[in-house]
């Protein structure tokens, strides 16, 4: 019998989930799911292929059992890539399978009860947060809000392909928002400006942190908006003494030193997308707004970076990178 996302959120993600910021997102529409004794793949079927998106969640952290969830799931599936997972599982996927990992992009995750607004590359922020206080920014926790669809058509026309929203790699809104938090930003006339909705990261059964899933904000009002709400909800999420909060993935920015089981040839495509192909995608703008939270070293005091891949078994898949691309509505 079908899951439904009620049941997946309950009886998965919510007590099985370890941190994964993309876990939330396997809630959407097109998802299929292969459920297993051992845990669940959350996958799309695309021009013949499958695409698992995030790590599987598992009902055991051990090795065998993992290792039976994926190859039970290979043997039923062909045609299958896995997106937008972590290092940990993309190494087992080389190790038990022979499939090459690739590094996608990397994700920034603020510690929450480290972070702090001052230092030279927070300059832009706090520039934003002043701002919004000298005309009279109002910033609440409001989930209540009915003014989203109107906000979200404006900022949909200013984007670079103004037809299509992004989908797969980003959930879809609204579609399951069980234990979301929405942050609104309102002018002095009471008129919403902006919003950013916050999915929720589970570790052992508890909420952990938040990812700025969905981010919508008025054309009209332009000076760094995303900022302030950020702030205010970074000051929120602390005083509830959550443990951090992951700005999600900054695609395509990779590190220059490959790993081993990585493919040479689809690093070389992906630095060349990013290079030329930034109609399609605001690659580099999102990558130097999340870049202002914290240091891009490894570690630092208010937060770290964790590189994301995905696996494939050729070596350069280019019909399924661009199977993947349609399959999140960016071509």
């Amino acid at each position: 019998m079908a899951l439904t996302h009620l049941q997946i959120f309950e009886n998965y993600i919510k007590p099985y989930s370890k941190g994964s910021s993309m876990h939330y997102s396997i809630l959407q529409p097109e998802m299929r799911y292969f459920q297993h004794e051992y845990g669940l793949v959350s996958y799309i079927k695309k021009h013949g292929c499958h695409f698992v998106l995030a790590d599987p969640i598992y009902r055991s952290q051990d090795r065998e059992f993992q290792v039976k969830l994926i190859a039970d799931f290979l043997n039923q599936y062909k045609r299958v890539s896995f997106v937008q997972v972590s290092r940990k599982f993309a190494e087992l996927l080389h190790e038990e399978f022979n499939f090459y990992s690739t590094q996608i992009g990397n994700e920034r995750l603020i510690d929450l009860q480290q972070w702090k607004i001052s230092g030279k590359r927070k300059q832009v922020i706090r520039t934003a947060c002043n701002q919004a206080a000298k005309q009279g920014i109002e910033i609440i926790e409001n989930p209540l809000e009915d003014n989203f669809d109107s906000i979200s058509s404006k900022w949909l026309s200013t984007r670079q392909v103004k037809e299509r929203e992004i989908k797969f790699l980003v959930r879809t809104y609204p579609y399951f928002e069980k234990e979301t938090r929405t942050f609104c930003a309102y002018n002095a006339e009471g008129n919403l400006l902006a919003y950013i909705i916050f999915s929720p990261i589970f570790e052992n059964g508890k909420c952990a942190g938040y990812v700025p899933d969905i981010s919508r904000s008025s054309p009209e009002f332009k000076q760094g908006i995303y900022y302030a709400i950020m702030v205010e909800a970074i000051k929120q999420f602390k005083n509830e003494g959550l443990s951090y909060l992951n700005l999600g993935l900054s695609p395509l920015i990779i590190t220059e030193d490959a790993e081993s089981y990585e493919s040479q040839k689809l690093r070389s495509v992906f630095k060349f997308i990013r290079k030329y192909a930034g109609t399609l995608y605001n690659y580099n703008g999102i990558n130097y707004t999340k870049s202002r939270f914290i240091h891009d070293s490894a570690q630092s005091n208010d937060g770290f970076t964790i590189p994301t891949f995905l696996c494939h078994k050729s070596s350069l898949p280019l019909f399924k990178i661009t199977a993947i691309f349609r399959a999140a509505n960016v071509i």
